[in-house]
């Protein structure tokens, strides 16, 4: 408060040298926000306060007046008229000092004519030394009739105190009263209404409220950070109408407003909304309308919770079942067909643009792109590789660290520029491996449109998912064993049933007929004996390529590699069946570098080679060509060996290199062989690091085995 001169016509005498010979009052000055209760106050405005105590102190005749509000244990100074300057700094004082302290012992008027004669008053109290001689106090009463401070009127000189001085000062108390009642009530309703506003502002759960004119009332930040943003001051129906027209998307808690204004009440209605560049977030809305107890409308109410995360969770759950049911099912399926639904699967129930899966070449140590997924818009980048090194791009990373690696802006992540320098409307990226057992087999890529942000519950569901795929391919190559071995064991008692009693039963019974008739004439014992010759090399050769196979499968049999030219092998190799093919009217044709170096056994690469051109001479038809490449293929070179003719069925294809398998059309049409010559080459090829694949084309219809080694010294 500060002091200054009151009004003209309200003049008076003080007397005093502290005092200006000008009537004084104490004057609000501004406090904070407007209206509210200063807090020394302890009930009243300053302003009401210092108009009040003006009024008393003219209509009692004195120079000055004061009011005091109990505080505890203290008395604080609530507004004054007249008083001088140090009492504006007087802090609150203790109840026991202070002549308002009779007023409040008493419960009743205190009226003093001189404090210098009066043996009452403490000798601690203020009034005597601020130069004040008389005073007349009356309490202040709260509704429950109990004291809450003193009304007081003072002069510097004594006085008798008239009856029409105690009716004044005893009205003002009276009126304080008044005042401090409603005020106090004003204030507990403005501190409720601050509690109320904090509570709901502390809130994750967006709230807002309209009145019944629809205009809005409340808005906590947490709505507004739902992209909840409403206009104030306006009707929100008539906003709403003029903003259709040009924007569809308004702010999610206005449509459930408006419907509970309506009168409607809604239960965990699900409103999505879209953000750009974002994904979509998913809120629950519930709101009613506000009814007084006589049926009035006074506004609605709306509350909104972001339920994204436990909506994606529930989705990467069900995500994840759904893998394990298609990953579950017969192991009779193609692999490349369920890998393919997996994929599928995770982009569409997840929301990413593109999936991918990248198996691992052992062959030539890299990640080669073994299947892909993308939705509609086809968002992958085109002339991306197909084959990435360890630690090059997201898929080689996750390769090296066996780690799930993030890519939150793909343009700006210095790893992702070995796939591309331009992603496009990509923006993110998460590289999960797929293990088999402690080793990473492969690496599942997810490609989103949005800006993703990493989490722990996104990382260890595709963690999951990934482990059902390592674990998917190892259940196949455990039942691809398990099927091959019955199916040798089947077929090896076909081979001691026909391709060795066989040739065992024509040389025993040529024997028998000779030992049985000594005068066999010359011509029939050497039929006999050149019958006898050839079955027991054909014998030979099964019993030599059994020992071959079992020797290297138990490592009995070395692979003795050095540096060498596959070149030079091949073309060896084509010359001599060149010549064997003499009489058939079959062309060869060779697309084979000058040289093509890689660490591996001449000899045993040589018998792959020869394996390979006798099996596609065999079957390939009069007038056709064989089609003999070398190429390299990054850290592998590669040999393809095609033929035109019969086409071998996809299930007997899958069992070409299987140990003694002959196809059902080789029996039939009396095609030669054991079913040991293309189950050697496949061992030879795996003990070189390699690997052995037949496919098919329909024009012109035919086979080729492709054979990939690596090049690389073994070890390095």
């Amino acid at each position: 408060m500060r002091i200054a001169a009151s009004p003209p016509g309200s003049r008076l005498a003080t007397g005093r040298p502290d005092i200006a010979e000008v009537p004084m009052a104490i004057v609000d000055e501004p406090r904070g926000e407007p209206g509210r209760v200063d807090p020394r106050s302890g009930g009243l405005w300053q302003a009401t306060a210092d108009h009040l105590m003006t009024l008393m102190a003219q209509a009692a005749q004195a120079p000055a007046a004061m009011v005091h509000l109990l505080d505890g244990e203290q008395l604080r100074l609530a507004g004054g008229y007249g008083l001088p300057s140090q009492w504006a700094n007087t802090p609150p004082s203790s109840v026991s000092s202070m002549l308002s302290a009779l007023v409040i012992a008493r419960g009743s008027p205190v009226v003093i004519s001189d404090v210098t004669a009066d043996a009452q008053i403490p000798a601690e109290a203020p009034e005597p030394v601020m130069g004040e001689r008389a005073y007349l106090g009356y309490p202040i009463r709260d509704a429950d009739g109990a004291v809450t401070g003193v009304c007081a009127v003072l002069d510097h000189r004594p006085r008798p105190w008239q009856p029409e001085h105690l009716t004044a000062v005893d009205h003002g108390a009276k009126a304080c009263a008044g005042l401090v009642i409603e005020q106090r009530s004003t204030v507990r309703a403005d501190e409720a209404r601050r509690l109320l506003v904090a509570l709901l502002e502390s809130l994750q759960t967006g709230v807002a409220a309209c009145d019944a004119a629809g205009r809005l009332v409340f808005s906590n930040k947490a709505n507004q950070d739902l992209h909840g943003d409403l206009p104030e001051d306006v009707d929100l129906r008539a906003w709403t109408r003029q903003r259709l027209p040009s924007a569809p998307t308004l702010p999610p808690a206005l449509g459930p407003l408006l419907r509970a204004l309506a009168g409607e009440h809604l239960r965990d209605v699900e409103i999505t909304v879209e953000r750009p560049r974002q994904r979509p977030s998913t809120l629950l809305a519930d709101a009613q309308p506000i009814i007084t107890a006589d049926g009035a409308s006074l506004g609605a109410v709306v509350t909104l919770q972001d339920v994204t995360q436990q909506h994606g969770a529930a989705v990467l759950k069900d995500c994840e079942l759904t893998i394990r049911r298609l990953l579950s099912g017969s192991d009779t399926s193609p692999a490349d067909g369920l890998l393919r639904d997996v994929i599928t699967t995770v982009g569409q129930m997840l929301d990413w643009a593109a999936t991918e899966f990248w198996a691992i070449d052992e062959v030539g140590n890299v990640l080669r792109r073994r299947l892909c997924w993308t939705d509609e818009r086809n968002l992958l980048p085109s002339g991306s590789p197909d084959r990435l090194g360890r630690g090059e791009g997201m898929p080689g990373r996750a390769w090296q660290t066996s780690e799930t690696v993030w890519a939150r802006n793909l343009n700006t992540d210095a790893g992702s520029g070995a796939q591309t320098l331009d992603w496009g409307m990509l923006r993110s990226a998460v590289a999960v491996p797929v293990p088999i057992g402690s080793v990473t087999r492969g690496v599942l890529m997810c490609y989103s449109a949005y800006t993703e942000d990493p989490d722990d519950v996104r990382t260890a569901v595709m963690t999951g998912i990934a482990a059902h795929i390592g674990q998917f391919l190892e259940r196949r190559r455990g039942w691809d064993l398990t099927a091959q071995l019955g199916h040798s064991r089947d077929e090896y008692i076909a081979l001691v049933g026909h391709e060795i009693r066989t040739p065992l039963t024509s040389i025993l019974s040529y024997t028998t007929m000779m030992i049985d008739d000594p005068g066999l004439p010359a011509g029939d014992r050497a039929e006999m004996l050149r019958v006898m010759q050839r079955n027991t090399g054909r014998l030979q050769v099964i019993i030599a390529k059994l020992l071959d196979i079992a020797g290297m499968q138990s490592g009995h049999v070395a692979v003795e590699s050095r540096r060498m030219d596959l070149s030079a092998v091949v073309r060896a190799t084509v010359a001599t069946i060149h010549n064997r093919s003499a009489g058939r009217d079959v062309t060869f044709d060779i697309d084979v570098p000058d040289e093509t170096i890689l660490w591996g056994d001449p000899r045993r690469l040589a018998q792959v080679t020869d394996e390979l051109l006798a099996n596609a001479l065999d079957w390939a038809d009069d007038g056709t060509r064989i089609i003999v490449t070398v190429s390299a293929d990054g850290p592998a070179a590669q040999l393809t060996v095609s033929n035109t003719g019969p086409v071998i069925p996809t299930a007997e294809r899958e069992r070409l290199f299987q140990r003694f398998f002959r196809t059902p059309s080789a029996i039939s049409n009396a095609i030669p062989g054991t079913g040991l010559g293309l189950s050697l080459a496949r061992v030879i090829v795996e003990q070189h690091g390699g690997t052995i694949t037949a496919g098919t084309g329909d024009d012109p219809p035919g086979t080729t085995i492709t054979v990939r080694l690596p090049t690389e010294r073994p070890g390095r």
